[in-house]
This record gives C-alpha cells, sequence and structure tokens, in this order.
C-alpha cells in the first residue's frame, strides 16, 4: 500500500484497531477526546474473542479473569427472590473470554501504538467543523466515534440509526468466587438480561440492558431490583454508568461508507452491535479490521457489502433469538432453548445459525413451539430475505 495519510477519529477499540491494522503502511493520527488514564468504559467489559486484541492477555494489559464461559439463568418474571431457583440453566463455553479492565487494555494498546509511530492525541476532541477539515487534509478517515457517528453529524444525517439498548451498570465489591470461571447472565422476563462479571474473586461488573418497547421509568431503580432479587450487591447511584447501544444492524449498510469524503464507519458507528444481547466490542474490531484490508487492498468501496457479509449471519441469528421473547414471551420456552443450547460456545449462538438450529432441532417439541406462532415465522422471513431495522420499524 502506497504511503497515506489516515485520521481515526475515536481511541476506544474500534479506532485503536484500525489505528493498529493501519500503522505498518500510512502516516495514522489517532483522535482521542478523553486521557486513557481516566476511566473511560465500563459497561460489561467482557472480551469473548480476546486474540483479535495483539497484547499479551496479563492482567498489567488489563486481561483479568480468563474465563470459561458465561451462566445463563433463566427466570419466569421480575417476582423471583435471591433462593428461588431458576426455570433453566445452562452454560455457554467461551474459550479465549476475559473480563477485562477495558479502560486499562486501551490504554496499552494505545501506547502500543504509539511505540509503532501512530501520533496518539489524547484531550483531542472532534468537532463537526474539525471532522470535515480532516476530511479534506486526509486520504481517509476512519469514524469511531460511536452512536451516532460524528461524520453523521458533520454531514447532516442524524436520522439514519434506528433501535437501541439502554444499559446501566458499575463495579462493585463482593465475593464472587464461586462464579468466577462462569460469570452469570439474568433473564428475568423482559428484553434485556442483568449480569454479574467478576474481574477477580472480589470486584465484578453488574449491570442491566433493556430493549424493545417496554422500557423502566428509572433505570437506577431497575438495576437495584435486580441486584436484590439475585442476591448482587446494590451500587451507589454516583457509581452507575448509563449507555447507548445501537442493536444491529440499526443503520443503512450503503452508509457505513463515504465515498466522497473517504470515510469509513466501524463499530457501533456503523450500527452494528448485536441486536439481541448488545455485544459490540469484537464487532467493533472486526470492522476496523475489515475496514483497514480494503484499504490496503485499494478497494474501498468494496466495505460496505463485506461488512454486511461479514455480520449477516449474526443479524439473523441475534434477530430470531430476540423473537423467541418478543413474540412468545414465554419463560419457559426460552429456558427450554437455553438448555438446548448448553455446551456451545459464545461465538456458536452469536454467529451461527446452523448450530443453533441443529441443536434446537434434536428437541422437535420447543421447535414446534417456536414456530406455531406468526410473529415467529415472520422474523424467519424478515432474517433470511434481510429485512432489518433501518428498513422496517416494526422489528
Amino acid at each position: 500500500m502506497d504511503e497515506r495519510s489516515i485520521a481515526v477519529v475515536g481511541g476506544a477499540v474500534a479506532g485503536l484497531a484500525a489505528a493498529d491494522r493501519l500503522a505498518a503502511d500510512a502516516t495514522v493520527t489517532l483522535f482521542e477526546r478523553q486521557s486513557y488514564d481516566e476511566k473511560r468504559v465500563n459497561c460489561g467489559e467482557a472480551i469473548n474473542d480476546a486474540p483479535l486484541i495483539p497484547l499479551e492477555k496479563t492482567p498489567e494489559n488489563g486481561f483479568l479473569n480468563d474465563v470459561d464461559g458465561f451462566e445463563l439463568r433463566i427466570f419466569r418474571g421480575r417476582d423471583h427472590g435471591p433462593s428461588d431457583e431458576p426455570l433453566g440453566d445452562a452454560r455457554i463455553r467461551c474459550a479465549p473470554g476475559y473480563i477485562t479492565d477495558r479502560n486499562v487494555v486501551e490504554r496499552r494498546w494505545a501506547e502500543r501504538l504509539a511505540e509503532r509511530g501512530v501520533d496518539v492525541r489524547e484531550n483531542a476532541a472532534v468537532g463537526p467543523n474539525e471532522f470535515r477539515e480532516l476530511c479534506r487534509t486526509h486520504d481517509y478517515v476512519i469514524d469511531a466515534t460511536g452512536q451516532p457517528a460524528l461524520s453523521m453529524r458533520a454531514f447532516g444525517d442524524l436520522d439514519a440509526y434506528t433501535g437501541e439498548i439502554v444499559a446501566v451498570n458499575a463495579d462493585v465489591t463482593g465475593d464472587f468466587a464461586a462464579i468466577e470461571a462462569y460469570p452469570q447472565i439474568f433473564f428475568e422476563g423482559y428484553v434485556g438480561y442483568a449480569w454479574l462479571f467478576p474481574k477477580s474473586d472480589s470486584r465484578a461488573n453488574l449491570g442491566i440492558g433493556w430493549a424493545g418497547d417496554e422500557r423502566p421509568d428509572d433505570y437506577y431503580e431497575a438495576l437495584t431490583g435486580a441486584c436484590r432479587r439475585n442476591d448482587l450487591p446494590v451500587p451507589d447511584r454516583s457509581e452507575t454508568n448509563i449507555y447507548t447501544i445501537p442493536r444491529g444492524p440499526s443503520l443503512d449498510p450503503a452508509a457505513t461508507y463515504r465515498a466522497g469524503e473517504n470515510v469509513f464507519l466501524v463499530g457501533d458507528a456503523a450500527g452494528i452491535a448485536n441486536r439481541y444481547q448488545g455485544e459490540g466490542i469484537c464487532q467493533a474490531i472486526r470492522s476496523s479490521y475489515l475496514a483497514a484490508e480494503t484499504i490496503a487492498e485499494g478497494r474501498p468501496e468494496t466495505y460496505p457489502e463485506r461488512l454486511y457479509d461479514l455480520m449477516r449471519s449474526e443479524y439473523r441469528l441475534a434477530h430470531l433469538m430476540r423473537g423467541v421473547w418478543v413474540e412468545h414471551g414465554d419463560a419457559r420456552l426460552l429456558a427450554d432453548i437455553a438448555e438446548a443450547l448448553d455446551g456451545l460456545t459464545v461465538d456458536d449462538i452469536t454467529r451461527s445459525p446452523r448450530r443453533v438450529v441443529a441443536r434446537v432441532a434434536r428437541h422437535p417439541g420447543i421447535a414446534y413451539r417456536l414456530l406455531t406462532d406468526a410473529g415467529m415465522l415472520q422474523r424467519v422471513v424478515d432474517a433470511y430475505t434481510d429485512t432489518w431495522e433501518y428498513d422496517q420499524p416494526y422489528a
């Protein structure tokens, strides 16, 4: 690749990944609006495919708890107590997964990039005017600024997104030794879930995420309710953080590359977070690596189609998994499906519809209950005709 000048705007995992792949063959400047010494992110911090990040997996680099997987606990609703047994319980494996201090991961990654010659600029907020100037003065610009993307604000496309998940979370202390290997995820009768992700035997991140039409009036009260129901430490309101997460595909894929300005949207900016469970870290990194690959090949115009191909199976599977609750509202069915999927990997249940369908097909009763619902059948049609939120608001 000829030496090119590239501006990467946004210094979280998506921006860091783009800069990392571009650094060897381009002059790269990374703009991060905060300092890497500050606590910048604190939402879940589970990284399910840790080899995507080119750092040694050590506590010094922010990789704290090498988990074996995640335990799914399904309850009928929000009327259970700490001693009540769940309707279903399943374990999903995750061999290369870690619970992290993500701000440490990002700081160490930024330091690695600086050592490789990337111009890493902290406390460097970029506004719409500055963004347009970067487009004029650089061969390519990577927009890794989240949703709504800065490029959308700079060029007046703020209404382009659909769909979101709201999550509130906090770090807490306690005795987590019993679940350190298998962090817990709690499904409790709403579209979303609560989680407890230990970083060590005495420190964890916990939170709750909501999607769909039903939303709590007070997210902090929703979090504290989940904590009390599941016998988890209750954080002080001042210690909690709230985030808005796109549920993908929440942006028309054609809008992920602006050919006129040579701008690539990656990660949350591209609207690709998992529509079922809100995961976005690995998706962000993969999208950035792909954008860098298309630049290296001299085929940037192929990025939207190739990103869509990369994410299509995940979109389909997540759309169907959401339908289990949205269309059926049957906690027993969700519990039975979770137990049918016991032993699969996180990658299987997020990116491999065939493996999930094969597991469900072993249980004809479950398959029958799933497919005797008109809404669920419509989701199957939508999933396999690529009908998504950005063109079908009801999805």
